[in-house]
Parts: structure tokens; sequence; C-alpha cells
């Protein structure tokens, strides 16, 4: 799982509606993760709270970046 990730968030963005896409993509995963975080447990050990964390940050970077590109 961690390399998929790592390959999710290390490609290069396109510009323009490829963007907005790519950036509806990243924002859905992103929930998906979250969501099954909290479905395993809401966060039972260390390490799926900074998961979780870590989810949540990029969910807001990713969200405030769509936002800029649709305004």
């Amino acid at each position: 799982m961690n390399h998929e990730i790592v390959a999710f968030y290390t490609q290069p963005l396109p510009h323009g509606q490829e963007h907005r896409s790519r950036l509806a993509q990243e924002i859905a995963f992103l929930e998906g993760r979250l969501h099954d975080l909290s479905a395993i447990g809401d966060g039972d050990n260390a390490y799926e709270r900074a998961l979780g964390r870590t989810y949540q940050a990029l969910l807001g970077l990713r969200r405030n970046e769509l936002a800029t590109l649709n305004a």
C-alpha cells in the first residue's frame, strides 16, 4: 500500500481540466482512505492516528488547490 501512495503523489500533475480531474481523484482517494481508517477502529493505534492526520492534511491541501482552480 505504501508504494501505491508514493506513486500516486509523485506523478506530475497535468494542467487544465486534467488537473481538476486529477485533484478530484486524489480527494476521492483520501476520503476513501479516511473512511477505511475509521471503519477499522477509529485510530486504535498511533500509526492509524498519524496516518489519519496525514490524510487530513493532504485532503485539505488538495481541496484548497481545487478551490483555487475553480475560483
